[in-house]
């Protein structure tokens, strides 16, 4: 499947899992001098390849929303910080707004699996959102735009026609990633949930700039 990148592309994208999986095997020491740093470098790399895309609109809005994700991981990384998760919740708002510009075009009928997963998906956000409301205070509208912008990009990754399942899957690991960060904030960690959280990441962020650029230009 990789083959279907041009060599150049495909190197950052190798690159890309190569520093998710780096920054992987950190999580057992963080936090430490130049996590932000690191974290950051999932999305930095993929940026780069985005910016080699030929069709000028994806380029555009694919680079736009792996630019706003990187920034994410670096607010959400300097944990210390106190406004750390509120603007790593605006930064991932935008990354998600602009997947959403990216997959809008695209929008077609679901079918099949696609269809089950966005009754799913929309029974599922409002469910998460009502368990989270108690603890939420303050963040309870914040955190309810967020989590309506986020079914809306994966409703559009859903509907999108595309040549393979690769965008609609890597949206649906990316709610599941960001519903564990919610279920840890506002609900309560369990054993190992950094690592659930990040390789949910990583895989929604490299399927999803897999699935855009293995795109032919029109």
């Amino acid at each position: 499947m990789l083959s279907h990148l041009p060599p150049r592309v495909r190197g950052l994208w190798l690159a890309a899992a190569l520093a998710a999986l780096l920054y992987s095997l950190s999580l057992g020491h963080a936090p430490y001098p130049g996590q932000p740093a690191a974290k950051a470098a999932l999305g930095a790399l993929l940026l780069a390849a985005a910016l080699r895309h030929p069709p000028a609109r994806e380029r555009v809005w694919l680079g736009a929303a792996l630019a706003a994700s990187a920034l994410g991981d670096v607010l959400l990384a300097l944990a210390s910080w106190p406004p750390s998760f509120v603007a790593g919740l605006g930064a991932f708002l935008l990354a998600h707004l602009a997947y959403c510009a990216l997959f809008a075009p695209w929008r077609a009928a679901p079918r099949g699996a696609r269809a089950v997963a966005l009754a799913a998906l929309w029974i599922a956000a409002p469910a998460l959102y009502a368990a989270f409301f108690p603890h939420l205070a303050a963040l309870a509208a914040p955190v309810a735009v967020y989590v309506a912008v986020l079914a809306v990009m994966a409703s559009l990754a859903l509907c999108a026609h595309t040549p393979g399942p690769q965008i609609a899957a890597g949206a649906l690991v990316f709610v599941a990633s960001d519903a564990l960060i919610g279920i840890d904030r506002f609900l309560g960690a369990f054993a190992g949930v950094d690592y659930f959280i990040w390789f949910l990441y990583a895989i929604a962020q490299l399927t999803i700039a897999f699935g855009v650029l293995q795109r032919k230009s029109k």
